[in-house]
């Protein structure tokens, strides 16, 4: 038994896919209204600034990665973000001199994934608005 919390690689994977997918729903979201729209209620003007947290809270995650390892932050944009096919984002890849084979890619996918999961924010994080 161990005292050092484990996870499920695969689960945490999924899960990371899953939060970086989302990032065309919120784009849809926030492309709804337009900022100079006198006429939008409030409703509706605190979607939008919610979808532009979300949009940017994925993007930053990417950039963070990017920071650490380049072809990573590369493989989470292509693929989740453009949703580019596997193909195309090691074209990308080798655009950007990094010479990744499509058997080594699933992995670095699978590590990149991993990456962004401990960088999602939970439910345990509060976000306040200063005024």
């Amino acid at each position: 038994m161990s005292i050092i919390p484990t996870i499920d690689e695969k689960a945490a994977a999924n899960s990371a896919k899953d939060y970086l997918k989302q990032f065309k729903g919120w784009q849809l979201v926030s492309l709804r209204l337009d900022d100079n729209n006198p006429r939008a209620t409030a409703q509706a003007q605190r979607e939008h600034v919610k979808a532009m947290f979300e949009l940017q809270e994925r993007q930053n995650i990417i950039k963070a990665i990017s920071k650490d390892d380049q072809a990573s932050g590369i493989i989470l944009d292509q693929r989740f973000i453009r949703q580019h096919s596997t193909k195309r984002t090691l074209a990308e890849l080798a655009a950007k001199h990094h010479s990744i084979t499509e058997g080594n890619f699933y992995h670095r996918q699978r590590k990149a994934l991993l990456m962004a999961y401990y960088l999602i924010p939970t439910d345990q994080v509060k976000l306040v608005r200063c005024e």
